[in-house]
């Protein structure tokens, strides 16, 4: 989903006071969708960079940012409560600047065209 040019200028520069984005990188996607994380669920925005994947929701909490080539597994899942049964998940696991492999559980509509998105961009599959 392509945002407005404003929207995308207003979501850029935030992003860029937040440091979940460089200073010379620009959103080419997005869509919205959800975290989930044990048994919570964070409504955000869901960005595309040329250089990054960043989630940014709730009260920025749950924000995340990290380079395609550093995503060294993505895994499509099922997400929800107690018995996940929902088909829009996402795995996507990385390092995190203190060494630890975390693993974020992204929900979004046509997650099958996502994960190719990511995959052509540099992330591993797996």
């Amino acid at each position: 989903m392509k945002l407005a040019q404003s929207k995308k200028e207003q979501w850029e520069k935030t992003l860029k006071e937040l440091e979940l984005m460089g200073a010379d990188d620009v959103i080419e996607e997005h869509t919205q969708g959800d975290l989930w994380t044990f048994m919570s669920q964070t409504r955000g925005n869901y960005f595309f960079t040329k250089e990054k994947f960043i989630f940014a929701g709730g009260f920025g909490l749950d924000n995340f940012s990290v380079a395609y080539g550093d995503i060294s597994g993505l895994k499509t899942c099922n997400v929800g409560g107690l018995i996940p049964i929902i088909p829009t998940g996402i795995k996507v696991s990385f390092m995190d600047s203190k060494g630890k492999l975390v693993t974020k559980k992204c929900s979004v509509m046509k997650r099958k065209e996502w994960v190719a998105y990511l995959v052509e961009r540099g992330a591993k599959e797996g």
